[in-house]
């Protein structure tokens, strides 16, 4: 299995504050631990956004993250499309935005891939993460919302919001035999240990969206084997 420099672990980590219960000294923290590991990306609740980049100024590698229908997708098409241009305007540099869980169970994939496009253009050139919950899926519905996403042009598929449970090797499998290397992969929830990021990295995952917690505990778990 690869194993990860640090400097290179940071580069791979979304490091994030996104619970309701997300608190400023939890925010302050992510701002921190980026500026100390440079962490590749910052992302907190849309409100504590001022605080995020009054603390990131001058800290040009860090970029700031925007959530879109965050976290049940249920937004309409226009409420997600103001979000990401609000988040474009206030300066964040990447957008992850919630698929609508609903309509794809209910098997609307028009709908959904029309959501999904209407956010990546209002985005662009910006890229665009879409959410597509795994756990609330099977695999069939995992693997048909992996190709919408991949039809929709948007940057990168992400397995989860945090939310709603764990991401698990099975899903990640799952994925990357559906979308192959045609688009990115960014997992997010359950990802705990060095072990299985670096795990889940071999097997293709681009990305890491992870809480700041896990992010620091990572951190230093790949740091003293250096």
């Amino acid at each position: 299995m690869a194993k990860l420099k640090s400097s290179e672990l940071a580069r791979l980590i979304d490091i994030s504050a996104v619970r309701a219960e997300s608190t400023l000294a939890e925010v302050n923290q992510i701002i921190e631990s980026a500026k100390a590991y440079n962490f590749i990306c910052v992302f907190s609740m849309p409100s504590m956004l001022p605080y995020v980049f009054a603390g990131l100024k001058g800290t040009d590698s860090v970029g700031v993250g925007g959530i879109v229908g965050f976290p049940s997708g249920g937004d309409t098409t226009e409420c997600k499309v103001w979000q990401a241009i609000d988040l474009k305007n206030k300066g964040c540099r990447e957008i992850d935005m919630v698929m609508n869980i609903g309509k794809l169970k209910s098997g609307l994939y028009d709908d959904v891939l029309h959501d999904i496009r209407c956010v990546k253009e209002a985005v662009r050139p910006l890229p665009l993460k879409v959410i597509i919950e795994v756990p609330l899926l099977n695999d069939d519905e995992i693997i048909k919302a992996a190709s919408i996403v991949l039809e929709s042009g948007a940057d990168f598929v992400k397995t989860g919001t945090g939310w709603a449970g764990a991401t698990d090797m099975h899903h990640v499998k799952l994925i990357k035999h559906a979308v192959g290397e045609r688009i990115k992969l960014k997992v997010a929830g359950g990802v705990r240990s060095l072990e299985v990021l670096e795990a889940m990295y071999e097997a293709g995952v681009a990305r890491f969206g992870i809480g700041y917690k896990s992010a620091l505990n990572i951190m230093k778990e790949c740091i003293s084997r250096e």
